[in-house]
């Protein structure tokens, strides 16, 4: 249920407060009826959402055996790829996601162009939409569906709760420090989903076991206990992993924490160019 918690969460409050932004900014440059035209795309997207569960499941819910496995471990690499991109687009954009939509707003308000006040309302609820359904297909297979229905519900409503307080106080969103906080845990949640597919594809026999069990600590930590549990639903934990599990959770790990890093120095290293051709 936490898993499905975060992912609601996270994906919702990202959501209503980029939506909350574009309203507010809509009330502060008096441009207020426009507002219902934000409300309308938001009320699209939540639809189609949940169209799109409805039908993901009734077209890609009844296999079995070999190719139910094979299926869960692309649902969950595919997750994994979407989930890789969030935590570079989140660096990329955590500082100018705030004026970029200012920017967005104020252009189709002054083109006259309402759709696209609505289309952005639309498309900003709609990818985390499509992601959340996305994530949850992927959880599926290590949660059962009311403990995922339950998390995600009440995860979403505290989103818009959080929301509505940032916006009704005077408390600012430091958007930098939610992304990356909440980039560490994707990041975790990803390589978690990388290693229990390459599970689901080893049971398969898509690829081949090396070795299996190469440590096992289930009688410190069994899966059917309360941490374990929750360690299994959040982050994949696994007290007996086969080889290729354990190296594939490491190496995302690994992976990502130096692409960022290198992210991080290319940005160093144009700030010290930048400062050092400034004028004095």
């Amino acid at each position: 249920m936490l898993v499905s918690f975060f992912i609601a969460f996270r994906e919702g409050l990202e959501a209503f407060l980029i939506i909350g932004i574009i309203i507010s900014y809509l009330f502060k440059i008096e441009e207020r009826r426009y507002v219902k035209h934000v409300i309308y795309g938001v009320v699209l997207a939540i639809t189609l959402s949940i169209g799109i569960a409805y039908i993901f499941e009734l077209l890609l819910g009844g296999f079995e055996g070999r190719i139910e496995k094979i299926f869960e471990g692309s649902v969950m690499l595919l997750a994994v790829v979407v989930l890789t991109y969030m935590i570079f687009w989140m660096n990329r954009q955590a500082k100018s996601i705030r004026s970029d939509i200012e920017v967005s707003v104020d252009k189709s308000i002054n083109k006259g162009r309402v759709f696209t006040l609505l289309f952005l309302g639309f498309i900003v609820v709609f990818r985390e939409g499509a992601e959340t359904v996305l994530f949850f297909r992927a959880i599926s297979y290590q949660v059962n569906s009311t403990e995922l229905i339950i998390g995600g519900l009440v995860g979403i409503l505290s989103s818009i709760v959080l929301a509505l307080i940032f916006f009704a106080s005077t408390i600012r969103v430091n958007f930098s420090v939610f992304f990356k906080v909440t980039g560490i845990l994707i990041m975790l949640i990803a390589a978690g989903l990388f290693s229990t597919a390459i599970h689901e594809f080893q049971e398969a026999g898509v690829i081949p076991v090396i070795k299996n069990n190469i440590y096992d600590i289930s009688n410190i930590l069994s899966r059917d206990s309360i941490i374990g549990g929750v360690l299994r639903s959040l982050f994949g934990y696994s007290p007996s992993p086969s080889l290729l599990e354990t190296v594939g959770y490491l190496m995302y790990i690994v992976l990502i924490v130096l692409l960022i890093g290198r992210f991080y120095f290319k940005r160093f290293e144009n700030r010290v160019e930048k400062s050092s051709y400034s004028p004095k």
